[in-house]
């Protein structure tokens, strides 16, 4: 039996990645990477996505009539029905058509879904959700977001935005956060937030071993570098890790309490990059948690890594087109 190839894409806030899958194995034939560009005009960003895709068809050596689907994954809400990105509050894009022009282009069908839907699939597929029916993925990274699994199928809700738990209040008027909305688990919780908490205590004064890494104007850094500085015992960065993971488990307690899970698979940059977030936010979670709850609870990290989001898109680009 022919192995069955289609692409992946993961369409983040920081990067656009891009992979050729083996659908019935979770293998990974090749693949492509680019930064995420701002702001974006939509036949740029088209001809960028393209690009990446292209280049992991080259990498992995197939001819592209081989391909039999696209998936994408997009940081933000979805119409899965008419492929359209409605709105990205971290990419800044509103009404944006991604399925359809990748349709044309390479002309198999294309299907969307949100990045960490499409992660959650992955997880489930292949990764560190294979052998449970209900958990919960939740993605750490330039936001929050999470999938939900129930009886071994995602739940999507009645509008088809389940799992925003980065949305999910937690300080009365807090922080305000990219969604319009102030006090969101996302605003504290996020590698963006302990990117802005860093830059504020080194504004104020404090010495930081990321004083050179960080994006002074946009407060922007990257996860190997706070994992770097947790390392090396930089007080400035191990108090902003330790507040975020307090407050991711005070999230993962919620969602304990609220869905009493079996699993809770944690994934995303940040985790991939810094099991300390991941150990610490699990403790907080445990002690937060109801006992029953807490109890019959295991926090895993995702298995998938990086390639989540690339393994499950390509996994829905098949699952949908039969």
């Amino acid at each position: 039996m022919a192995e069955r190839l289609a692409i992946g894409i993961d369409f983040g806030g920081t990067k656009i990645l891009a992979g050729v899958i083996n659908v019935d194995s979770g293998r990974m034939v090749g693949t492509g990477k680019k930064k995420t560009r701002q702001p974006h005009e939509q036949d740029d960003l088209i001809k960028r996505i393209i690009s990446v895709a292209d280049e992991a068809v080259v990498e992995a050596g197939v001819d592209v009539r081989k391909i039999v689907g696209i998936g994408i994954g997009a940081a933000g809400m979805v119409n899965r029905q008419k492929g359209i990105l409605l709105n990205a509050v971290n990419l800044g894009l509103q009404e944006v058509s991604l399925a359809a022009p990748l349709a044309d282009h390479y002309q198999v069908p294309a299907r969307l879904g949100n990045d960490v839907e499409v992660a959650t699939l992955g997880e489930l597929r292949f990764g560190a959700g294979r052998n449970c029916d209900d958990f919960v993925c939740i993605f750490v990274g330039t936001g929050i977001g999470s999938g939900i699994v129930t009886g071994g199928k995602q739940y999507r809700g009645a509008g088809g935005t389940a799992g925003e738990i980065g949305h999910i209040p937690i300080e009365p008027n807090g922080r305000p956060c990219g969604c319009g909305s102030w006090g969101c688990l996302e605003a504290y919780a996020s590698r963006t937030a302990i990117a802005k908490q860093i830059l504020s205590d080194i504004s104020r004064g404090l010495d930081s071993v990321v004083r050179e890494k960080i994006d002074m104007t946009k407060g922007i850094l990257r996860s190997k570098a706070i994992a770097q500085a947790v390392q090396a015992g930089d007080q400035v960065v191990l108090r902003a890790v330790d507040d975020a993971a307090r407050y991711m488990g005070l999230g993962l307690a919620t969602v304990a309490n609220f869905l009493n899970p079996r699993r809770i698979i944690l994934g995303g940059g940040l985790v991939e990059a810094l099991d300390y977030y991941l150990e610490a936010a699990a403790r907080e979670a445990k002690i937060k948690a109801l006992p029953i709850a807490s109890k019959k609870l295991d926090i895993v990290k995702a298995e998938l890594g990086d390639y989540a989001g690339i393994v499950g898109a390509a996994v829905l680009a098949v699952e949908n087109s039969g």
